[in-house]
C-alpha cells in the first residue's frame, strides 16, 4: 500500500487542479439557482400587502418567505446533482490510489445477506436496510470490504412512522487466518457489566434457548466487556487465542464503541456503531484538501482493522482444529 508521502503527492498534483475545476463549476450551478432580488423584493411587498389586507401574519409571512424556500430547493438539486462527480472525480481516485486492488462504490453497500449471516443482531428484527460507499480490495494477504450501513425497524402508527435503529456504522468483512466449521459471535456483554455473577446467570438461561452456547474463556477483562457464543465452544477457544482477545480489547478501547464481531466460513464480519456519513460529499460548501485527507483518513481507519487484529499473519495451518 502506498505511504502518507505519496499521497500528499497525489493530492497536489492531480487532486488540487480538479478541485480548483470543480469549484467553479459548484459556484456557477449555486448562481443559477439563486433567485434574483427583484423577485424576493415583489414578494416581500406582496406578503406584506396580505398582512395590512387581511391581517393575517402568517399568509404574508408565507408569500414574503416564498422565494428564499424556492432558492434553497434548487441550490439543494444543485447539491444533489454535483455530489456523484465530486464524488467520481476526487473521492473514488483518492481511495483507489492507495492499492491497485481498492474499488469503491457509492451506490452500494455490504449485502443484506451478509449483514444476516453474521447474526451480530440476530436478535433485533428489522424492515430497513441500506448501505452505501463499499470498499473492496486486498491489504497483504487478506481481502476485505466494508461500507456504511443503516439498518432499522420502522412501525407505522397514528399515519406516523416509528424508527427504532438497529445498526448504523461501519460494518467491515474480512478474510480470517485460521480455518474453522462453526460459528462464533462476540457481543457487548451489558448484563455482566450491569448485574455481575446475576447477569451472567440470565446469559447462560438465555444461550440454553438458542442454537449458540455461552463460552467462557480465560481472560477475565474479556469477559468484563464482551460475551462470546459458538457453535462450537472448542473451536471457539480455538479461534479466540489469548493475543486475538488482547487485540480486540485493544481496538474496542481505542474506538470506545460497542463492537461486535462475527467468525464464519473462514471470514470475520466486524459491526462498529458509527455516528455520520463518514464519506459525505456537501456540494454546497468549497470542497478542499483536507476533505479529501479526512476521507483517506476513514479509509485508513477501517483499513487498520486488518493490522489492529492481525489478520494478515498466517503461521498458523487452515486446517479446522480436530473435533
Amino acid at each position: 500500500m502506498r505511504s502518507r508521502e505519496e499521497f500528499d503527492a497525489f493530492l497536489r498534483e492531480t487532486i488540487a487542479p480538479k478541485l480548483r475545476g470543480l469549484e467553479s463549476q459548484r459556484r456557477a450551478a449555486i448562481a443559477a439557482a439563486r433567485v434574483g432580488w427583484s423577485w424576493k423584493l415583489a414578494f416581500a411587498a406582496a406578503g406584506a400587502a396580505c398582512y395590512v389586507a387581511a391581517e393575517q401574519w402568517w399568509t404574508g409571512a408565507v408569500i414574503g418567505a416564498l422565494p428564499w424556500g424556492i432558492e434553497a430547493y434548487r441550490k439543494l438539486r444543485a447539491a444533489h446533482a454535483l455530489a456523484p462527480v465530486i464524488r467520481g472525480e476526487i473521492l473514488q481516485p483518492a481511495i483507489e490510489f492507495w492499492d491497485p486492488s481498492f474499488r469503491y462504490r457509492s451506490d452500494e453497500g455490504i449485502p443484506q445477506s451478509v449483514f444476516e449471516a453474521s447474526r451480530l443482531f440476530a436478535g433485533d428484527s428489522f424492515n430497513r436496510y441500506s448501505g452505501e460507499d463499499l470498499v473492496s480490495g486486498r491489504h497483504g494477504a487478506t481481502e476485505f470490504r466494508f461500507s456504511e450501513l443503516t439498518v432499522e425497524h420502522v412501525t407505522r402508527r397514528n399515519k406516523e412512522d416509528h424508527v427504532r435503529r438497529v445498526f448504523r456504522g461501519l460494518f467491515f468483512v474480512a478474510d480470517f487466518n485460521k480455518a474453522f466449521r462453526g460459528q462464533t459471535l462476540v457481543l457487548p456483554d451489558q448484563a455482566e457489566r450491569s448485574l455481575g455473577s446475576i447477569g451472567r446467570a440470565f446469559q447462560s438461561l438465555a444461550s440454553a434457548f438458542g442454537s449458540l452456547a455461552l463460552v467462557e474463556l480465560e481472560s477475565p477483562e474479556f469477559e468484563r466487556n464482551f460475551v462470546v457464543r459458538s457453535s462450537d465452544p472448542t473451536e471457539a477457544r480455538y479461534v479466540l487465542s489469548p493475543s486475538l482477545m488482547e487485540r480486540i480489547l485493544r481496538f474496542h478501547q481505542k474506538t470506545g464503541s460497542k463492537l461486535r464481531l462475527s467468525f464464519l466460513a473462514g471470514r470475520v464480519a466486524v459491526a462498529i456503531p458509527m455516528e455520520g456519513d463518514r464519506f459525505q460529499v456537501n456540494a454546497l460548501s468549497p470542497l478542499t484538501l483536507d476533505d479529501v485527507r479526512r476521507w483517506a483518513g476513514d479509509l485508513l481507519f477501517a483499513i487498520s482493522l486488518i493490522d489492529e487484529l492481525d489478520l494478515n499473519t498466517r503461521i498458523w495451518s487452515k486446517a479446522a482444529p480436530a473435533a
